[in-house]
């Protein structure tokens, strides 16, 4: 009777493990979405990672949640250390713009001078390890590279006025892109985005058609170009996205905190009366006190950045209604496991590059948010799928986009 309950047990836990780890789940190739054309097979076919089987690191990878807590407590396994060099712009209202620029370890196998402008994820900056890890490969392809630190998200780099970053702000963005215009003249520029900088890089094209001009491509990776349909997804709890929303709440008021001087503080008082402004009035306990990220937006970010509503603050944000507007080729990414991401919004990149012939929407069956471990057993290889996959499609783009610039000349 022992031995009947002991490997009762065995098995249970067994098929438990099984269920959480998805270990019966296999591998898959993406799923791509495009309008046919012939600059989008051509894509296609340089990109062995788009075609190939996308295997995740066997004993966890094949769970979303797993690869996206691996992403957030790790990063990236053994992430380079870089060498580059800060660089600040003061805003029109006092802001210090920061961004980090990484030059290229080796001309560009074109000779031609090519800068990615990087936008994090919500609360990340330069010193992000999958930030660094994605730079690494990048610059030893050729490229130059610019990252954006979100306003409050590097803890050594205080505030000069009272805001921090938002969903869907675009001028430190821009003027990350403006100081590389300067003084590289001839460059070309890839807009590449993590999560909430993908937003933010879809908007800044899609707001001003005339900065496409200077780009040769986009790219996004796991966003939800929805805010408001996605406040409502993270309140729910499938795939546990309320607890997700908790601990991403949890990890914005840290930010709010650790520069509550500058946002609410002597520092705020300061800052208003040498602009001779009104201050803005923050109910603080409701702040503090919040549990989802909804009720830190309605009571601190859309009054920060001078929204009337909830409402108006995610329009104005959302990529959604921006995407429609850009012309130059997008590859856009979400996993299908992803936990923070709902599938229900993948229609809106399907839509844009069913409408369009020069994009293409990638979907994976895992990877999670922003993890796309693969490789090894247990511990994954230092580069991820996406690492290789996206700068496998930016040298894809250029070396079509220049091979047909030549033909029509």
């Amino acid at each position: 009777m022992a031995d009947a309950v002991f490997y009762f047990v065995v098995l249970v836990i067994i098929y438990v493990l099984v269920r959480i780890l998805h270990s019966n789940s296999n591998a898959e190739k993406p799923k791509l979405y495009y309008r046919d054309s012939k600059l989008v097979r051509e894509i296609i076919k340089m990109c062995p990672a788009m075609t190939d089987l996308y295997t995740p690191t066997l004993l966890w990878g094949k769970s979303g949640h797993l690869q996206t807590f691996v992403y957030a407590k790790l990063g990236r396994v053994q992430p380079p250390f870089l060498r580059g060099f800060r660089r600040s712009v003061m805003m029109s209202d006092g802001a210090t713009c920061t961004f980090d620029v990484f030059e290229p370890e080796q001309p560009h196998q074109t000779q031609d001078d090519y800068t990615i402008c990087i936008a994090p994820g919500i609360a990340n900056s330069s010193e992000s390890k999958y930030i660094r890890t994605f730079v690494n490969c990048a610059c030893n392809h050729g490229y130059r590279v610019g990252v954006l630190n979100h306003l409050g998200a590097l803890k050594n780099v205080p505030l000069t006025s009272p805001r921090i970053f938002t969903w869907g702000e675009t001028d430190e963005y821009n003027a990350m892109v403006t100081y590389f215009e300067e003084r590289h003249p001839t460059t070309r520029f890839i807009a590449i985005g993590f999560s909430m900088g993908g937003n933010i890089v879809l908007k800044y094209l899609g707001e001003d058609v005339t900065r496409q001009e200077k780009f040769v491509c986009g790219v996004s990776l796991c966003q939800g170009y929805d805010i408001s349909f996605g406040v409502e997804a993270m309140h729910q709890w499938e795939k546990l996205r309320r607890i997700y929303n908790f601990l991403m709440t949890e990890n914005q008021k840290s930010v709010i905190k650790r520069n509550r001087d500058m946002l609410f503080g002597s520092g705020a008082k300061l800052y208003y009366q040498r602009e001779g402004k009104k201050p803005t009035e923050y109910d603080l306990d409701k702040v503090f006190e919040a549990t989802s990220l909804v009720h830190i937006d309605e009571h601190f970010t859309r009054k920060m950045a001078g929204y009337n509503s909830l409402e108006e603050f995610f329009c104005t944000c959302s990529s959604k209604f921006y995407i429609p507007n850009i012309e130059i080729p997008l590859m856009i990414l979400n996993a299908e496991d992803d936990p923070l991401i709902p599938n229900a919004v993948f229609d809106i990149p399907k839509k844009h590059v069913e409408t369009v012939n020069n994009s293409i929407f990638v979907v994976t069956k895992h990877g999670g948010h922003l993890g796309f471990f693969e490789g090894g057993v247990v511990r994954p290889n230092p580069v991820t799928w996406l690492d290789r996959m996206v700068v496998e499609y930016v040298d894809a783009i250029i070396d079509v986009t220049q091979r047909n610039e030549e033909l029509s000349d």
